[in-house]
């Protein structure tokens, strides 16, 4: 137990490290990038900072994975060359005790992932692009927790559900007057694109004569506001940055609506099976640091980390890819790629272990 919470603080503080580096590098090339819009619009310095500071959670998550993978690599390859962990493993601590404690010590990192990814990505990446739109462009549009508010012209629109291809589900239209007074409110259970407009469905329709409320129920109706599709564009947020809750209520409506959710449900999937790549990307450092690693450097363990990474990503996105072309089931071609390099990690360990006996 002491030997865990020793290994799980040296991780935890090398993954940090690791994980402030690679989220400092990706935000600066991002500030870059930004440069050329500042001073369009309202775009300022106050505004460029605060789109930054709401993309640090998905950078946190995306980078997740290899900063676990380069802080186990680090950390424990500095506890080998010091000769700590052959102390460790003189004194009864297996190589099973060791990848148990591995495991232990990054299922809060995947864990701590799983929150980010499900409680702030999602909020925080649409407020980001509601900040950059917003000061770009003269269009009002405002994100709440649950849901985003429109003005169009003499309409206020709330959209409970945007989804990325600009459908949208549970949406309510407030029809003002010239002294801002609801006269009329339009409910929809779901808004589907068309070529000039959003096309209406299951509408109630609330019309205020007079402090009478007169009630109609509508089967479709066609709205055409001034709400253009690239507002809309800066309002959603990809597949790859919704919650888990969110991605399942879109592809439910995709399937309600028989429109093809595959690319969604990969989305799915492979947000679902990240705690497990995280966890698989901390086992794969143990081969690389067993045994003396006094001739082994810190550039050169980070050299070794990163290129395994960059192979994780390529094998990864290789695969899917080919199993999307092969027609494979979303969840077992989410999960291919993980599971490869599970065995692998197996594979190098147990050789390491054979070798050093």
């Amino acid at each position: 137990m002491i030997l865990t919470r020793y290994l799980a603080s040296h991780i935890h503080k090398g993954t940090a490290l690791v994980l402030l580096a690679l989220v400092g590098i990706s935000l600066f090339f991002t500030l870059i990038q930004e440069l050329g819009d500042l001073g369009s619009g309202q775009y300022g310095m106050t505004q460029l900072f605060q789109y930054l500071l709401l993309k640090l959670p998905h950078n946190v998550v995306q980078f997740m994975p290899l900063a676990t993978l380069l802080g186990c690599m680090l950390s424990l390859g500095s506890l080998a060359g010091n000769s700590e962990l052959i102390a460790m493993q003189s004194s009864g601590l297996s190589v099973k005790q060791l990848m148990v404690s591995v495991t232990q010590s990054v299922l809060v990192l995947a864990i701590l992932s799983l929150l980010i990814s499900e409680y702030i990505v999602p909020f925080s990446e649409t407020r980001a692009k509601a900040v950059r739109s917003g000061s770009l462009s003269s269009s009002i549009s405002v994100h709440a927790r649950k849901g985003v508010w429109i003005k169009d012209d003499n309409k206020v629109i709330y959209i409970q559900h945007l989804f990325p291809d600009g459908n949208a589900q549970d949406i309510k239209i407030y029809h003002l007057n010239a002294q801002d007074k609801v006269v009329r409110t339009t409910q929809a259970q779901k808004a589907l694109v068309v070529s000039n407009g959003w096309q209406l469905n299951n509408i109630k329709q609330t019309q205020f004569i007079n402090d009478e409320a007169r009630v109609s129920v509508v089967n479709q109706q066609l709205y055409q506001g001034t709400v253009s599709e690239t507002l809309l564009a800066s309002l959603v947020v990809d597949p790859q940055q919704m919650s888990v809750s969110g991605l399942k209520t879109y592809i439910n409506f995709l399937r309600d609506n028989q429109l093809n959710a595959n690319a969604e449900s990969l989305a799915f999937w492979r947000k679902l099976y990240t705690p497990l790549s995280i966890i698989v990307m901390g086992l794969l450092a143990i081969p690389f640091v067993l045994g003396s690693q006094r001739q082994t450097n810190t550039g050169q363990r980070l050299m070794i980390g990163i290129l395994l990474g960059l192979f994780y990503v390529l094998v990864n996105r290789l695969l899917i890819q080919l199993g999307e072309q092969l027609n494979v089931v979303a969840y077992i071609n989410a999960l291919i790629p993980t599971l490869l390099f599970m065995l692998m990690s197996a594979g190098l360990i147990y050789r390491k272990t054979v070798i050093n006996r």
